[in-house]
């Protein structure tokens, strides 16, 4: 008997499950799946982020790997996300090909289909999407397109990913609410934000941030908590704005964001816009003059 797509969709959600609580991740927090691969999963999983115009590809080998193109940083979670599917369901090889942004859906493939569900419920797990919510005083289900875009950031997804899991995934957001969200377009959110003092990406991360790390790109403004310091201002050189203090993200390499009363610390952890290399070394701090 063939498997409804409520069939497949239900394996999906608790293999996702199966794996977070294989690997101790709680179900209320956000995970960085590039270190799930590489750090915790055994045989541990080659990541690489490769200049090929694809979405992503998984190599079913000895020694697996999963490749990933070269899209915005919040896709290339997802997209490696999508790529450990594969492999936790044991399929062969596959190559994902590049799927523009507003393309036509395309015809319905059943691996294709409960992998993304996976990715989905691995980084946006239903408890983890309240957690995030409700521990801001807010309800998923009233988002707000910024407050949807803060949330997004605490997973290190897309606003678009994590508004679409909203209204189709979880199923928590009604028909006037989802068309707000799937409306709203991140320059809006933006300027909403900071008003004039607005970077052309941004990511921001706050003190309910369940991660001890943060991964960003060289170029991207991170809107911190207000009086945050950071140790390495060669790093990312800040100011402060009337939503907390921005910092610009000037140089890929490691460096500790803190409060000055102690309460608060995060690692941010920088990597040159569209890294080309082994996501393990994509933290690396680069000379002047040095290729990414």
């Amino acid at each position: 008997m063939t498997p409804t797509r409520t069939d497949l969709a239900r394996r999906a959600v608790t293999k996702a499950a199966e794996v977070r609580d294989r690997f101790d991740i709680p179900l209320n927090a956000a995970v960085n799946v590039f270190d799930l691969c590489t750090e915790h999963i055994a045989p541990a999983i080659t990541v690489r982020f490769k200049d090929i115009s694809m979405e992503g590809m998984y190599l079913r080998e000895e020694r697996p790997e999963i490749w990933i193109g070269l899209r915005p940083l919040t896709r290339r979670v997802f997209n490696c996300a999508h790529e450990l599917g594969h492999h936790v369901f044991g399929h062969g090889s596959t190559f994902d090909e590049l799927q523009a942004d507003g393309a036509a859906e395309r015809p319905f493939n059943p691996d294709e289909f409960v992998v993304n569900t996976f990715a989905a419920h691995l980084l946006m797990p239903r408890l983890a999407v309240a957690s995030a919510f409700t521990t801001r005083g807010w309800k998923a289900e009233e988002a707000t397109p910024e407050q949807c875009f803060i949330v997004s950031c605490s997973f290190g997804v897309g606003y678009e990913t994590l508004a679409n899991h909203l209204v189709y995934g979880l199923q928590v957001v009604g028909r006037s609410r989802s068309d707000a969200l799937l409306k709203t377009r991140l320059p809006t959110i933006r300027k909403g934000l900071l008003e004039h003092d607005t970077p052309d990406r941004l990511t921001v991360i706050d003190h309910h941030h369940t991660l001890p790390t943060v991964d960003i790109e060289v170029g991207t403004g991170l809107l911190l908590p207000a009086n945050t310091e950071v140790e390495n201002q060669e790093l990312a050189a800040g100011h402060d704005t009337v939503r907390g203090r921005l910092f610009q993200i000037a140089r890929s390499g490691v460096t500790r964001a803190y409060s000055p009363d102690g309460n608060w610390a995060i690692l941010i952890r920088a990597m040159p816009h569209q890294y080309v290399g082994l996501a393990r070394y994509r933290h690396l701090a680069r000379e002047d003059g040095e290729d990414d």
